[in-house]
């Protein structure tokens, strides 16, 4: 996938904007951890954090690691389990997470306590199952994880004590903390809030998807990242269609195979 190689100025969401973003932390002498470097407790060096929430698509997940990568940063991305946008269990998205990880960013699980919530179910055993199930999806361990809409959400207790969360009160609320939610920053851009002396330690959520498609309205945006997932389900279906009809085509002889594969059992 091609990295867009521009930088912004100008506080909008789009990639060059936030390549902009990234040098001018560095330019400031920032360390850029991983959540997972943070969430154990509060290093006692200035950093910005940097995490991604992947609420809709890992493609656009996925082009903004690969810009990351190609500026020589690592951050953290957390997918969803139970998304209505994309599917874990499908290959290219689970080639999305794993080529993620791969780039050496951290990866962990978006967990939604309103999943369990609206099914009657305790939210922190279903959590930790998530965890569990997450986990051997992807292949490896996580570290971390963070809350899906917790605006929205309660405030659960302990999960897992090797799986701290991005939203504990020491890095949303011992630090400034500044999220994307919506497309629209609550105070002002996160570029003009990096300032060692003002704020050595700072933490920011970006969502891929605000920021990979750009020069349109925030609303265009969202239509425009499902008219990709629906192009990717039309061509899986024509892929289906294809095979299906080749099956049509040789059914004959493909039953006949088969019924001789039961007689030499």
């Amino acid at each position: 996938m091609a990295v867009n190689a521009e930088v912004e100025t100008d506080c909008r969401y789009s990639l060059p904007h936030y390549r902009y973003i990234l040098r001018k932390a560095k330019d400031l002498g920032y360390w850029l951890p991983l959540v997972r470097d943070v969430a154990f407790g509060l290093p006692d060096r200035d950093f910005f954090l940097v995490r991604h929430d992947v609420d809709i698509t890992p493609w656009a997940a996925l082009e903004m690691a690969e810009l990351e990568h190609d500026e020589g940063v690592a951050t953290t991305y957390y997918f969803r389990l139970h998304a209505p946008f994309y599917n874990l269990l499908d290959v290219e998205a689970a080639d999305c997470v794993r080529k993620i990880h791969d780039l050496g960013h951290e990866v962990g699980l978006h967990y939604e306590p309103g999943y369990f919530l609206e099914r009657g179910q305790d939210p922190i055993e279903g959590t930790r199952r998530d965890i569990r199930v997450f986990e051997e999806l992807v292949g490896f361990e996580t570290r971390t994880i963070a809350q899906h809409q917790p605006a929205q959400g309660p405030l659960l207790g302990d999960i897992s004590p090797k799986h701290p969360c991005a939203y504990q009160r020491e890095l949303v609320r011992d630090i400034p903390y500044f999220g994307d939610s919506g497309f629209h920053w609550r105070e002002g851009c996160i570029c003009t809030k990096l300032d060692r002396d003002a704020r050595p330690q700072l933490h920011t959520l970006i969502h891929p998807h605000s920021w990979t498609k750009w020069d349109r309205d925030w609303q265009d945006v969202l239509r425009a990242h499902a008219g990709d997932l629906s192009g990717r389900l039309q061509t899986e279906m024509e892929d289906y269609i294809t095979s299906v009809e080749a099956y049509l085509a040789k059914r004959a002889e493909l039953d006949a195979a088969r019924e001789a594969r039961y007689r030499d059992e």
